[in-house]
């Protein structure tokens, strides 16, 4: 064996609170290994993990999920946490050249092994390693003879001095809570003199096959240049192929070299994402070897794609400079998108891979083909990226640069960019990654204009375009007032979420028509999740009539009920289960309506992403799946929304007075890039009592890749209708069904309804006038406390 890995992740780790200064001091970094002594008693701890779950687990903190308990929390992170391994090394290791490596510390930290100082490190998400042959002991104890200790200092306070080296921790969403610990694992790797650092890889297309370009970083640790050979080796991961080998030889001086290899792949079974074709994936095997002699050997999973940008067909050079249709190999994807919401917990250290492997499948079911991990949330870790890879879902991924005004200063912006070169490096080779992006909100406010937000953008897109070929865009989104005014063109790209955060202002039906823009990298609405998540989380005494703790786990509760009002006509606020279900409801109507219509708008808009798919802690919010993995309602509207060939109703306005003629235009949106020749649409509408008033057939040949229009419903309200009315769609071939789609429309008076919804939003604004934004407005009595 050539490449040695002992794994220090794990449930032996200990950790200890100090305050700032004091472990230094007392010794904590020359500790013997030894098994009785001063950290005998400490917590035990997991890595990869976090400070408070440590904690929570032995017994120093409530469950800061629960009711209010988060702000309780805050004590933790104004000390420094000492962590503290004892191991034994493999006598296999003696002689080899070892590197201990740090995948990933939030967000500052000191190293010391066996009293020997390492080094300090700096930035959540880039790796770190040392060198540490001579510091090892390779005898064999029964507690473990050699002692690793990192000292975690408090995190930082102002988000703004670290963007894009954290992971956001302030805004409208979070509770000022800053997470940290040993997020990633670490681990002792062990090799022979010339090892393997890094490597990139490209595709290339040919006329009957594939050409994969592999660019190679060696290490050579010796004071002398070194002559080897790199064996590389392809054949199929989840198919059946033969083994393609390809050696080149490599003089390597004493140092960091990069190396080059081509593997022809002929016959090349392309990764596509899945509703596109099959995610086909190659396991690559790299050696590097000397005389015969194995150096070092690394082992991945590759996919054989390429990836190129189109501008939007039907805008000017001055409506949109920039392209933002996604091809790959060759054919264009609609972006049927979903931004992520964070890793499945806030704290790192309740995540687990059979939490990703559900959460991403329940993507897929969803019909769901790209997920954007934007600014506000790191970028994900390897796992995600592999699930995403198998599943065939492409990935959008930011740098953590979200709502701030940040600093061009030169220190600032090289820190940043190194920052961000290493969380390319890492996930890079992940064939489902095709989007790279600075910043989310950061072209937003007045504020922004005055900063060097623009300037730090184009230099991070700058700095990494020597180490990746995916492309990259400077923020989202480009195209409102204050990106046009910064020389931004006005239909670039666009979030959706005026209609939400308006709370009634504007109806679904007149606000999301008016957006004409490229691409929607963000579309919000939100509901409450199930009574049974509810209780989880919101005390018992809280529950109904609602509790400061809803206002707390973000839960805008005027906007739900002023939600609730545009789709049912009231606040639906008989009981808990009626708010909670017609949340939902509304939430799924909202989306269904809104990303069917950009779904309509193919190829002249590229993609649209709602706001999110999860979300990283038990919330209200936004997420079709709630924090504990259970959907809500919403969920279905989405999964038939996103059929990736889908029958849809155009409507201008979802309330029909009686006697009124009901208008409905008829589409059919096709992602899938193949012909559907002599398909079959039928239609029916039926009444609030389930009665068929009307019904129709109409043939349609529907292209590859397409949206159009068929044909239309004509339907007069009868006089005395009341309640509602169902419009069914189900498209057939050959007497096959392939996709339904139902709308619910109501008997009412439009104009009515808006009336209401305006009532309610005046009367929630004058509460934020007296109250502010602040989840106390919700129960005014905090401020009456005796």
């Amino acid at each position: 064996m050539s490449r040695i890995v002992k794994d220090l992740s794990g449930k032996l780790w200990q950790m200890e609170k100090m305050r700032v200064g004091e472990g230094e001091r007392e010794g904590f970094h020359i500790l013997p290994a030894e098994r009785q002594g001063v950290i005998f008693s400490w917590n035990y701890a997991s890595v990869p993990g976090d400070v408070y779950t440590d904690l929570q687990r032995a017994g120093e903190l409530e469950d800061p999920y629960y009711g209010r308990n988060m702000h309780k929390a805050k004590w933790v992170q104004e000390y420094e946490w000492w962590y503290i391994r004892s191991f034994n090394v493999s006598p296999e290791m003696k002689g080899k050249k070892i590197h201990l490596e740090f995948e990933g510390v939030d967000y500052s930290c000191t190293v010391w092994l066996n009293g020997q100082l390492l080094g300090s490190h700096e930035g959540m998400f880039s790796p770190f390693s040392f060198e540490v042959s001579e510091f090892l002991n390779f005898d064999h104890w029964s507690g473990g003879s050699n002692q690793l200790a990192v000292k975690l200092d408090p995190p930082p306070k102002n988000f703004r001095n670290v963007g894009g080296k954290k992971v956001n921790f302030s805004g409208d969403y979070f509770t000022g809570l800053v997470p940290f610990g040993i997020w990633r694992p670490v681990r002792l790797i062990a090799t022979d003199h010339v090892r393997i650092v890094n490597y990139r890889s490209e595709s290339e297309l040919k006329e009957g096959g594939a050409a994969v370009h592999l660019q190679i970083e060696l290490d050579n640790m010796t004071a002398e240049s070194q002559t080897v050979q790199i064996e590389v080796a392809m054949k199929g991961h989840n198919f059946d192929s033969d083994t393609i080998t390809q050696t080149v030889e490599v003089e390597v001086p004493a140092g960091t070299q990069m190396a080059n290899a081509v593997v022809d792949v002929s016959d090349a079974k392309l990764w596509w994402p899945w509703d596109m074709g099959t995610p086909n994936l190659y396991h690559l095997e790299m050696k590097v070897l000397n005389s015969g002699t194995v150096l070092d050997r690394v082992e991945d999973v590759i996919g054989i794609r390429t990836l190129e940008m189109e501008k939007n067909p039907g805008f000017t050079d001055e409506e949109c400079e920039y392209p933002w249709t996604f091809v790959i190999n060759g054919k264009r994807q609609f972006l049927r998108s979903a931004c992520w919401g964070g890793q499945p917990s806030f704290f790192y250290g309740r995540n687990s891979t059979s939490k990703y492997e559900h959460l991403l499948t329940q993507v897929k079911e969803a019909n769901i083909n790209n997920l954007r991990i934007f600014g506000w949330h790191p970028p994900e870790i390897p796992t995600f990226y592999k699930l995403c890879d198998e599943l065939g879902i492409t990935v959008w991924t930011n740098f953590t640069f979200s709502t701030q005004a940040f600093s061009n200063d030169p220190a600032f912006v090289e820190s940043v960019e190194k920052e961000c070169i290493e969380i390319v490096k890492l996930r890079r080779n992940h064939p489902s990654n095709i989007f790279w992006m600075g910043g989310e909100e950061v072209f937003f406010t007045d504020a922004h204009i005055e900063s060097g937000n623009k300037e730090l953008m184009e230099a991070i897109g700058v700095a990494i375009e020597d180490y990746t070929s995916t492309p990259y865009g400077l923020a989202s989104p480009l195209s409102n007032e204050f990106g046009q005014s910064m020389g931004f063109k006005p239909k670039e790209s666009q979030h959706a979420n005026d209609h939400y955060y308006g709370g009634g202002h504007s109806f679904m039906e007149e606000y999301y028509p008016a957006l004409d823009c490229s691409i929607i990298p963000e579309l919000t609405a939100a509901s409450a999740p199930s009574i049974e998540s509810l209780k989880k989380f919101i005390p018992e005494n809280e529950l109904w009539p609602m509790g400061p703790s809803w206002g707390y786990h973000w839960a805008d509760i005027h906007i739900l009920q002023g939600l609730n009002i545009e789709v049912f006509g009231d606040k639906r606020m008989d009981s808990l289960e009626q708010f909670v279900e017609s949340t939902q409801i509304a939430h799924g109507t909202i989306l269904q309506f809104a990303l069917e219509l950009y779904r309509r708008r193919k190829p002249r808009m590229s993609g649209v992403s709602l706001c999110h798919f999860i979300t990283h802690w038990p919330d209200i919010k936004w997420g079709l799946i709630d924090y504990y993995g259970q959907k809500k309602i919403s969920f279905d509207y989405v999964k038939r929304s996103y059929q990736p060939l889908l029958p849809s109703l155009a409507f201008t306005k979802r309330r029909w007075n009686s006697g009124e003629a009901f208008q409905g235009e008829l589409w059919i949106v096709n992602d899938y890039h193949e012909d559907y020749h002599d398909a079959v649409l039928e239609w029916t509408l039926a009444d609030a009592g389930g009665e068929v008033v009307k019904s129709g057939i109409l043939h349609a040949s529907v292209a590859s890749n397409s949206s159009a229009r068929f044909g239309e419903i004509d339907w007069k309200v009868h006089a005395n209708a009341a309640g509602q009315f169902t419009i069914t769609l189900t498209l057939k071939q050959g007497g096959v069904e392939l996709a339904s789609n139902e709308y619910l429309l109501l008997i009412g008076d439009q104009a009515e309804a808006k009336r209401q919804c305006l009532k309610h939003l005046q009367e929630s604004n004058t509460l934020r006038e007296e109250y502010g934004h602040s989840y106390y407005r919700y129960n005014p009595e905090l401020w009456e406390l005796e």
